[in-house]
């Protein structure tokens, strides 16, 4: 099954956005393989480049801080989340533009991101340094890596429990897209977050429009060759899952 997440506001998006490059960091850091690292590389730019943008630094922290205001409000608290939630919100307020402008000021990675802006600039002909790191140990390169990216770990910390929460308590719905197209009516306007899953063999993407009054799913047909596919004319089964913040009180 293919799953499609999609925020429903730009703070959303932000989070998402920030959320799925640590996914790809994470994945490639853990490989041995040297051109995995050099998409680590790449990737840990798009990471500082989220991370030092001040909205979304302020826009984690009012969640982290609504959500630890909604712990305290409960008649028995998660210890264990209201924990992590301190944890975020200590970490985060003392990451500055500082922070990452050290990064941004290691000589070395900084001729190495404007390489990257020429095609072909890269290769141990032109830049015999990266060639050379290329050529050390995985876990040499590893802990490289996890060095530079120690400055964004606030993030990467508080994106991770913004996500589990999330998540938590997903309304999941059986659907079927009639002739490609499944309207129904305005969302809660708590909800985050749609989440669609449906099965890779029907070869489709799903497209979404919402707002207070109606939500509608259109699938298109996966299309590499064109910019905008075409709306599929079978029917299609899928699921659909609704995520917000709000916890459900229990008692």
């Amino acid at each position: 099954m293919l799953r499609f997440e999609c925020p429903l506001s730009d703070r959303m998006r932000n989070f998402i956005r920030i959320e799925q490059l640590f996914n790809r960091f994470d994945e490639t850091l853990a490989s041995d393989e040297q051109w995995q690292h050099h998409v680590a590389i790449c990737t840990l730019f798009e990471l500082i480049e989220c991370s030092s943008r001040a909205e979304l630094k302020r826009d984690m922290l009012h969640e982290l801080e609504r959500q630890r205001l909604h712990q305290l409000s409960l008649p028995e608290p998660n210890q264990e989340r209201l924990g992590k939630l301190n944890l975020a919100i200590q970490e985060l307020q003392i990451v500055n533009i500082q922070t990452t402008q050290a990064l941004r000021e290691n000589e070395w990675l900084s001729a190495f991101q404007q390489r990257l802006k020429k095609a072909g600039s890269t290769t141990a002909v032109e830049l015999p340094s990266y060639y050379f790191w290329q050529q050390q140990t995985p876990q040499q390169r590893r802990d490289y890596l996890k060095k530079w990216s120690k400055s964004t770990q606030p993030f990467y910390h508080a994106t991770r429990l913004l996500g589990e929460i999330l998540r938590l308590n997903p309304n999941e719905k059986e659907c079927e897209a009639v002739s490609g197209s499944h309207q129904f009516g305005g969302l809660n306007l708590n909800t985050q977050l749609l989440c669609i899953e449906v099965d890779e063999k029907h070869g489709v993407v799903p497209e979404i429009s919402a707002n207070k009054y109606a939500t509608q799913i259109n699938f298109l047909q996966a299309d590499q060759e064109k910019a905008r596919s075409t709306l599929v004319s079978k029917n299609i089964p899928f699921k659909l899952i609704i995520c917000t913040f709000e916890e459900p009180i229990k008692g």
